[in-house]
């Protein structure tokens, strides 16, 4: 049961991580949260989805039976993570704590 539950809420993450990043992507505004922080919501949301789908990948990675495949599946999954997270990080911005710094717009 508890595997049943794992698999469940880790599932409805990967689906709710990626839909942000397809939100972001289309409408090109990121969620309201995280409005001050992200300077390219474009390149935010392609790296919510690249990061979206290496945790899909690493899921489905640990169904995989055949050692060789699951080490390739999780080295892409890897990759992808990375991945994601370095666009997600470049589409962002430090917040900064001197109200004279930040962006009027």
């Amino acid at each position: 049961m508890l595997h049943v539950i794992s698999l469940v809420a880790g599932t409805a993450v990967v689906v709710l991580y990626t839909a942000t990043g397809v939100l972001a992507i289309a409408t090109g505004r990121a969620l309201p949260w995280k409005r001050g922080y992200v300077l390219r919501p474009r390149l935010w949301g392609s790296g919510a989805l690249a990061f979206g789908a290496g945790m899909a990948l690493a899921r489905y990675g640990g169904t995989v039976r055949d050692l060789t495949t699951s080490d390739v599946v999780f080295a892409c999954s890897v990759l992808m993570l990375i991945g994601g997270g370095v666009l997600q990080y470049v589409g962002q911005r430090r917040p900064t704590s001197d109200p004279s710094q930040t962006a009027k717009g």
